[in-house]
């Protein structure tokens, strides 16, 4: 909630609301999404990679049937960035499935992440950019932010850009 209390016009949904179909209706039309969520990554079969919303889970595979081509899609959870080489050197993982639904642009974590370091990392992020900065930008400001309170790189270092980062 503290998150979504930075962006203009957010629509928030938690908990049970927060379904497939919500995302099937509502993401279309939307020029940034944010979920805060579980993410699983599959390493042994990368297209069961998923994340929670609500009581049901959204693989990779389901990624494939949604239309989402928002400005960003921010998975704010564990290990949302992981991929692995499939035959043919493809990439497999979320970021693969949410590019194919439309992203332009995606904001993900490396690993798990600390819930209360994450919440500040991912408002100082919205606020920089509300203040026009670019994604790229907005991600380092975060960082610099997140890194003068949480010196470890372990809060401050878990997000990375996927797609075009350099517009606004």
């Amino acid at each position: 909630m503290a998150v979504a209390s930075t962006l203009n016009s957010a629509q928030l949904f938690v908990g049970d609301a927060a379904t497939e179909q919500v995302l099937r209706e509502s993401g279309p039309a939307s020029r940034l999404i944010h979920l805060a969520t579980h993410g699983n990554f599959r390493q042994d079969n990368p297209m069961f990679s998923g994340i929670r919303l609500g009581q049901s889970f959204l693989s990779l595979v389901d990624l494939y049937q949604l239309r989402l081509p928002a400005e960003l899609i921010t998975l704010s959870g564990c290990a949302t960035g992981l991929n692995v080489v499939a035959a043919g050197d493809e990439l497999l993982g979320l970021i693969r499935g949410l590019l194919g639904a439309g992203a332009q642009c995606l904001l993900l974590a490396l690993w798990d992440v600390h819930d209360r370091s994450t919440t500040e990392f991912m408002t100082s992020f919205y606020e920089s950019l509300k203040k026009g900065e670019t994604k790229a930008q907005a991600l380092q400001s975060a960082m610099k932010d997140l890194r003068s309170r949480y010196p470890h790189p372990y809060y401050w270092a878990p997000f990375f850009l996927a797609g075009m980062a350099s517009t606004s």
